[in-house]
């Protein structure tokens, strides 16, 4: 992954505490720094790199296997003694003819008998080669490949997860910028009208209680505007955090994300990009879990055929000290033929029919709730898109009434509560309109559709 983006996010992002002006985070570059810095994306990142290296262990098991073994004893009797009764058996006349012998063998300082392996060393290098292991070899090479391919899987549906929360949230804080923006308007235009009833209570036109009911919507303004402004210091901040980048506090109210796009892709737009429910990466991970389940069957089955090996070993052996030592070497082959266990192995078969069945069942099950969803949430895109055309209409509405309560307040026809009202009326307009458009684009980016494009 390109790393630029990135740094030049840094950048901007620590550049905060130092701008005069307002500085603009793009949503890119918080998807970039997520997909690079985010705890999901690293995690993800992480198991990739382990199913790889779980491949390229399971490789190994088509290499020979190489072992030296070392061997040093020193016992406190010789484990092997002869003597003449042993080689002569337990006849009278052996018995006769080895009394002579001992009694001769004294006689001359001899031993009358043998006696070895009391201490000595060794040391052999010994090479194993599989032939045949029941399989187990191939399948466990497959069975790491099938790893491989759902970490990858994975890791693209974990980056997919991070793109829409930080879409999510930047999104909520663009929604609450706009929001901020429609309550300064609001006090901009009590403050024009404050000035208005002012001339009109020193004419006499209006009581004084209209002008206090102003204020009072003024100070329940300046009071909405400060908890916002809190608000957006603390989703920023969440939203910095998610993406993995450091920041500093007190710059954050400098801090603003681009503004909505001034047109949302249509839902036809959106629906065009979509792929099959059967080609997501949902469903390929289903195929993948059903895969793995039969190449585990595969495994367990191939414990109980007949495994098939064959070896060298050579080394130097000083066993019977003081005697010289001696190099040596030799070949093998193994062949284990399981007998009794053909009937426990008849069951674990059946067993992972059960599991594999099993495993079957829950993709078709999650299949058609993946179907489910789909539609669902292409119904909810286009109930959003015509929610969206009704907002615009009641934001357009909401503001012609506020200009004319204003034009007839000038005329002396209206009252300060009416206008008011009609402010107040077009805040929740378009307050309506941000939440719809923000839900709708939340939406078709979970859909495929990226709006940063």
């Amino acid at each position: 992954m390109k790393r630029w983006p990135v740094i030049l996010f840094l950048i901007a992002v620590s550049s905060v505490a130092y701008a005069q002006s307002a500085s603009v985070l793009p949503l890119q570059q918080c998807l970039d720094s997520a997909a690079v810095s985010s705890i999901g994306a690293r995690k993800a990142s992480l198991d990739v790199l382990a199913a790889r290296a779980q491949q390229d262990e399971a490789r190994w098991a088509f290499v020979p296997s190489v072992s030296l073994t070392s061997l040093a004893y020193d016992a406190l009797n010789p484990m092997l003694k002869v003597t003449l009764g042993d080689v002569l058996g337990s006849s009278d006349a052996a018995r006769t003819l080895a009394t002579d012998i001992s009694a001769r063998a004294y006689e001359n300082g001899i031993k009358p008998y043998y006696e070895s392996l009391s201490h000595g060393y060794g040391f052999t290098a010994t090479l194993m080669q599989p032939l045949y292991a029941g399989g187990r070899i191939i399948s466990g090479n497959h069975l790491a490949d099938i790893g491989v391919k759902a970490a990858a899987l994975q890791e693209d549906l974990a980056l997919k997860s991070v793109a829409d929360s930080v879409e999510s949230k930047y999104w909520r804080i663009v929604a609450l910028q706009r929001k901020s923006e429609t309550v300064d308007e609001a006090a901009a235009l009590l403050d024009s009208l404050e000035k208005d009833l002012r001339s009109a209570v020193s004419a006499g036109l209006v009581s004084e209680s209209d002008l206090t009911e102003l204020r009072l919507k003024q100070g329940e303004l300046r009071s909405a505007k400060y908890r916002l402004d809190g608000s957006l210091v603390l989703l920023k901040m969440d939203l910095l955090d998610f993406v993995g980048c450091s920041y500093d506090v007190l710059s954050l109210r400098e801090l603003r994300l681009e503004d909505m796009p001034g047109e949302l892709p249509s839902p036809e737009t959106v629906l065009a990009g979509i792929k099959p429910v059967d080609s997501s990466y949902e469903a390929q991970l289903l195929d993948l879990q059903v895969e793995a389940k039969q190449t585990e069957k595969k495994m367990a089955v191939g414990e109980y055929l007949p495994q098939v090996a064959v070896g060298a070993a050579y080394g130097y052996g000083a066993m019977m000290l003081p005697h010289d030592g001696s190099l040596n070497g030799m070949v093998f082959a193994t062949v284990r033929i399981p007998i009794t266990d053909l009937g426990k192995a008849s069951a674990r078969a059946r067993r992972y029919d059960y599991e594999l069945e099993k495993a079957r069942i829950d993709r078709d099950y999650l299949m058609s709730r993946l179907h489910l969803r789909d539609d669902m949430q292409r119904l909810e895109l286009e109930t959003l898109w015509l929610e969206i055309g009704s907002a615009k209409e009641g934001e357009a509405f909401a503001k012609d009434c506020l200009e004319r309560e204003r034009i007839r307040l000038s005329a002396g026809q209206s009252t300060a509560s009416a206008v008011l009202r009609a402010g107040l009326a077009l805040t929740t307009a378009r307050e309506t309109l941000l939440e719809k458009q923000s839900a709708y684009l939340s939406l078709a980016h979970a859909l495929g559709y990226s709006s940063a494009q």
